[in-house]
């Protein structure tokens, strides 16, 4: 059956863009969803959760990465506290990444080249496209709903039907509107990563201006500033405010509307800004495949280790106030019913080790992501006509991944000793080195199982390692609504990241990790000096 033009190019954008869709959906829908039903559990009395509000108001800079304080007060608005920033942000750099993608990464690979060669103007095709992904942002829409719904139907949580309609509302739009700017700087940069840069900035400022106007309440009106803080005033649960949606709408048809008008003014492959057709050769760090891995990728390491270590800087920061939040939750007095006070905030900064694990295995994810990218580009191909094995470029590569996770590791570890023996925690520099150093267990078990994917089927590969840690966050949601036998908890990784640094860890697990991790790696890189070079 023979398609238009203009449905194909809306079929095609949409096959494109589906999968992430779901996975960002169902993701950020599980996440929001289950928030209620745990803070109910965690904190059933209404004392108790005044307490915690309390508490909250005491940490000012805690709640950067927070909502509105008296949404912690009620369970079915706890989530807009606990997630909207997180799950905003999280949407707002996928919209991004796709909005670009479409409209500057497939012209940079050459696919826009023959769609505008067709009937269609080059307005009509970004049209089209644009379209396309406009099913797909309804699709993760549709998705977060039902969960949001469903799980935040329950007696202790009580959501409304409408609440979970405008909580979702709320997570999308600060998304919607960087994938529009992502539409509008595609035709300002020739290339994509320049077109990411260039939205990425506005969105770190535009996030920090709201995070700052949460942390100080004399600056609260900054929040008028920023679609992030459109939606935090949109307040989805407790009483809406649908008129902070206008401002976000107008963005989005903004953008997009100047990014299509854009994109029908300037010739294929070039730019709205002015950019030099020539630039200065740089040879530093060429003259291996070694070397090579260490210029393509240290930029990214830097950047993201810097993240990872403030973070950590800031979780140890405020561990003294775990103390008040266990004492204001009668679960969490259960569970650390036989720790002191040190205890707790040695837990407290537990907590902080497993989400900085976490974000080391991202940077894992798309240290892979490179390599693939290299292939995927023909890159791969200027390397292996030279006198180089592909063992030798991959596991180079791999290798400079693990190495730069467990430096980053060891730094965030030393970083958490001098800012909790400044907040008078007892932890010895010892035990926390030898929980960075255990990390390598997890780290080389996702690593594994990224590089046998990258050997026998590289599209998937990067998407493999991000459902192992995905799974790992769905899995701890669950635990907290429902018994889950031992075998299923088990295969989280994050049964394997120790929950109190003062402990010793398990090392014969972290062994078994390890050798396993070794296997799957050294499969995936067998099978990949055997198999054909496969393109995007």
């Amino acid at each position: 059956m023979s398609l238009k033009p203009t449905r194909a190019l809306r079929r095609f954008s949409f096959r494109q863009t589906l999968r992430g869709a779901v996975i960002l959906g169902a993701l950020v829908g599980l996440v929001m969803g289950a928030q209620g039903a745990a803070y109910a559990k965690a904190f059933p009395t209404e004392a108790s959760r005044e307490k915690l509000v309390v508490t909250l108001h005491s940490l000012s800079g805690a709640n950067f990465f927070s909502g509105e304080i008296a949404n912690a007060v009620h369970p079915d608005s706890y989530a807009i506290y606990k997630s909207l920033a997180l799950t905003m942000i999280i949407v707002a750099v996928w919209g991004l990444l796709v909005g670009t993608r479409l409209l500057r990464g497939f012209e940079e690979d050459g696919r826009l080249e023959l769609l505008e060669a067709g009937a269609l103007s080059k307005r009509q095709t970004s049209s089209q496209l644009l379209l396309g992904f406009g099913g797909s942002i309804m699709v993760a829409m549709l998705l977060t709903l039902i969960f949001v719904a469903g799980l935040g139907s329950s007696s202790q949580v009580k959501l409304s039907s409408s609440g979970a309609l405008y909580t979702t509302i709320a997570i999308f739009l600060p998304g919607l509107v960087f994938a529009a700017l992502g539409v509008t700087t595609a035709q300002l940069a020739r290339s994509r990563s320049r077109a990411i840069l260039y939205g990425l900035v506005p969105l770190i400022v535009l996030y920090i201006i709201r995070g700052t106007a949460n942390s100080v309440e004399s600056v609260n009106w900054l929040k008028k500033l920023s679609p992030f803080g459109w939606s935090d005033l949109l307040n989805p649960v407790l009483s809406p405010k649908l008129i902070w949606v206008v401002p976000s709408l107008v963005l989005i048809v903004l953008f997009v509307t100047l990014g299509v008008y854009w994109a029908g003014r300037r010739d294929l492959g070039e730019a709205m800004l002015r950019q030099s057709d020539t630039a200065r050769s740089h040879y530093y760090l060429l003259g291996s495949p070694a070397k090579l891995a260490v210029r393509q990728h240290l930029g990214m390491f830097f950047w993201w280790g810097l993240g990872i270590i403030v973070f950590s800087a800031f979780f140890a920061a405020v561990a003294n106030a775990s103390t008040s939040l266990a004492s204001d939750s009668p679960l969490l007095q259960k569970a650390f019913a036989a720790s002191s006070d040190n205890g707790i905030k040695l837990l407290f900064l537990g907590v902080g080790t497993t989400f900085g694990a976490t974000f080391l295995l991202i940077m894992a994810t798309l240290g892979l992501s490179r390599i693939r990218r290299d292939e995927a580009k023909g890159y791969l191909d200027n390397v292996l006509v030279q006198p180089t094995r592909r063992s030798q470029w991959l596991l180079w590569r791999l290798w400079f991944v693990a190495v730069m996770f467990m430096g980053i590791a060891l730094l965030a570890a030393l970083t958490t000793f001098i800012v909790a023996h400044a907040e008078n925690i007892t932890i010895g520099l010892g035990a926390l080195v030898m929980n960075a150093l255990s990390l390598s267990g997890v780290l080389l078990l996702v690593l594994g199982i990224g590089a046998l994917l990258y050997g026998y089927l590289p599209r998937i590969a990067v998407a493999g390692m991000s459902v192992v840690i995905g799974w790992a966050f769905v899995l701890d949601i669950l635990k907290s609504l429902f018994h889950l036998s031992s075998f299923v908890t088990k295969t989280s990784i994050l049964t394997y990241i120790p929950s109190n640094p003062a402990n010793a860890p398990d090392w014969v697990a972290i062994a078994w990790l390890v050798v396993t991790g070794l296997i799957l790696a050294t499969l995936g890189t067998v099978r990949f000096t055997k198999r054909d070079i496969i393109a995007e």
